[in-house]
């Protein structure tokens, strides 16, 4: 018995050059997923500072409505401005480290709040800042900072009276655009 064998065989499998482009696809479309992933990422970032600075704005509203029912209401407001407005929430952010005095911020970790004792700001430290940009601030790490201060002063300077209702703002020591 005599085997022939034939010229064609019948093709199993791919060919080197068939998984090339397979692996080559594979990878765009991985390298694509993880750019929408961190841009998501950075938008959830973005939400999460606005949702805690509303809520130490409400905190405030909240002090001022106790001081308001309590009678006391123009008696030591003046000590509000500066203060460590994380004092106003029921509970701190989960990721609030605390009261630094002068902190490196380049040695923490980002993604953190905590209130610069030395400067009496309220600082984020951005972990996804891609599409983040500042006016008038100079500094490596990429950090939010908020400051308690009265509405139309600069920080530094002193109104004469006891503010009023309103007039205590938390308020952003640096423009700054995100998205």
């Amino acid at each position: 018995m005599k085997i022939r064998l034939s010229p064609i065989r019948a093709q199993s499998g791919l060919t080197l050059i068939e998984l090339m482009v397979c692996c080559l696809l594979a990878l765009l479309l991985f390298i694509g997923y993880l750019r929408v992933t961190r841009h998501y990422q950075e938008e959830m970032e973005e939400i999460s500072v606005r949702l805690t600075i509303s809520r130490i704005q409400v905190g405030m509203a909240l002090e001022w409505a106790r001081r308001i029912g309590a009678g006391d209401s123009r008696q030591g407001t003046g000590e509000l401005v500066g203060a460590n407005p994380v004092r106003w929430l029921d509970e701190p952010p989960h990721n609030y480290l605390g009261e630094l005095r002068a902190p490196k911020l380049d040695k923490l970790a980002p993604g953190r709040w905590l209130f610069d004792l030395s400067r009496k700001e309220l600082v984020y430290i951005v972990d996804n800042g891609d599409n983040l940009t500042f006016k008038n601030s100079f500094e490596r790490v990429k950090a939010l900072r908020w400051h308690v201060r009265l509405a139309g002063t600069e920080p530094g300077e002193k109104k004469g009276t006891e503010p009023e209702f309103g007039e205590l703002k938390l308020m952003p020591v640096y423009e700054y655009h995100w998205f």
